[in-house]
């Protein structure tokens, strides 16, 4: 098993426990200096020099993403504006845009990050890899790059976009390592069988580094299969990060049994999302991370708002750090339709589970005489036998799966959207 840094990596877990603690005080003196955290931790009582214990952590009020949207642009910098080298932030589609100020350190230890996740899910040195998330304002794209090169690998920097550009520089450059969303290399495998490319014999794809939006076992497998990934001796590896925290941070090694969430630099709480709680070990609860060793804009006890499950145990690949096993979907992703939760990653499971159907789909939701109603259009794969009695199972499958009624349209093939980008697969039309 091949590490970045082993002394880090496999580092006991107690250890671990106690340098998280003191690196915690540390960084919560650091962000006692911005005016925004010392009025907020002022007025629950609270004194850097209270945290004594692991227990006390739960004493520092939670950050949300509101927070850093009302203090836009660089209200929550805790370091010094002087030492900020980078700018990163989302799209602000939704509203104000949420962004990240970093320093040289941060950036270092963004890419140190990185480098781990890569090694552990089996990159090297030779390795040739077309960096296929986007370039610019999103964190993935540089956060990707500079982690692959610090491993030394060979970085093709496509960015997202021109598929057939990517399909040529893969033959032309025997590419053997692909990064990008997970809808976007879903994407090309769909390419590849209308272009008669054999993903096998024609390429050398081994691993797939994706991130940027939720990949569920059922797309894991149709990319394994579409691009290669298993039959050159390699697999689909998913990333998890988010802005907020400087970028992706964590990912699957060569066992695929959950994201690495490197522990000596970020401290991960799960709790129940209403009475803020933790919740028991193995049950699953709303991610809650603080960023231990960042400069600039450190956020302490961040809200992810994603609902996941996190294994402690020691990894089969030795590495002690925290995994985070399930991503159950996020808090503010569910919909409420006429009183029940509904999750599109509940959706996906089901769908995938049918080879019949291809990962192509979208959930409409609408409101007709003030009852809502759920159809899903979804595209089959090319020579897929489907009639009236499978979309009938598929339709009861759903609704015991869901509890709630849910309409199915088979769409015709190259209809629904596609996404080089991260996907969009609810379109509400509800008043």
């Amino acid at each position: 098993m091949a590490y970045l840094n082993e002394k880090w990596e496999t580092m006991p877990q107690e250890q671990l426990m106690e340098l998280q603690l003191e690196k915690f005080k540390k960084q919560l003196a650091h962000v006692y200096k911005n005016p925004f955290f010392r009025d907020r931790y002022k007025q629950n009582g609270l004194e850097p020099g209270d945290v004594k214990t692991r227990e006390d952590i739960k004493k520092v009020p939670f950050s949300v993403k509101k927070d850093l949207r009302e203090n836009y642009p660089v209200g929550l910098l805790s370091g010094n504006w002087e030492d900020v080298v980078r700018i990163h932030m989302t799209s602000g589609t939704t509203g104000v845009p949420t962004a990240l100020a970093y320093t040289k350190n941060d950036l270092e230890v963004w890419a140190e990050c990185m480098a781990r996740n890569f090694v552990a899910g089996g990159l090297t040195k030779n390795d040739i890899v077309q960096q296929a998330h986007g370039y610019g304002l999103f964190t993935g794209g540089f956060g990707f790059h500079y982690g692959l090169e610090k491993v030394g690998a060979k970085v093709i920097p496509t960015s997202s976009g021109g598929t057939d550009r990517q399909l040529r520089l893969m033959q032309e450059w025997g590419t053997t390592v692909f990064t990008g969303t997970p809808s976007y290399a879903a994407y090309i495998g769909e390419i590849l069988i209308e272009k008669g490319i054999d993903p096998v014999k024609d390429l050398k794809l081994r691993l797939g580094f994706h991130g940027g939006e939720p990949c569920s076992d059922g797309l894991r497998k149709r990319i394994n299969e579409r691009l290669g990934y298993k039959a050159h001796g390699g697999g689909l590896r998913v990333c998890y990060g988010l802005t907020e925290m400087g970028g992706p941070m964590s990912m699957d090694c060569e066992y695929e049994c959950g994201q690495h969430i490197w522990a000596d630099h970020y401290l991960v709480e799960l709790i129940d999302p209403v009475t803020h709680e933790y919740v028991k070990p193995g049950q699953p609860g709303e991610l809650v991370i603080s960023n231990l060793s960042f400069d600039g804009m450190p956020i302490l006890r961040y809200r992810t708002g994603d609902r996941v499950l996190i294994d402690t145990e020691t990894c089969e690949c030795g590495r002690t750090h925290p995994r985070l096993t399930g991503f159950l979907g996020r808090v503010d992703d569910m919909l409420l339709v006429s009183g029940t939760n509904v999750f599109p990653s509940q959706v996906e499971y089901v769908l995938l589970k049918h080879p019949e159907l291809s990962e192509n789909w979208q959930l409409i939701v609408t409101d007709k005489k003030g009852l809502h109603a759920l159809t899903v259009e979804v595209e089959p794969v090319p020579d897929a036998k489907i009639d009236e009695g499978f979309v009938s199972r598929l339709e009861k499958e759903l609704h015991d799966y869901l509890e709630i009624r849910c309409a199915v349209e088979i769409k015709p093939i190259g209809s629904l959207p596609r996404f080089e980008g991260k996907a969009s697969r609810v379109v509400d039309k509800r008043l």
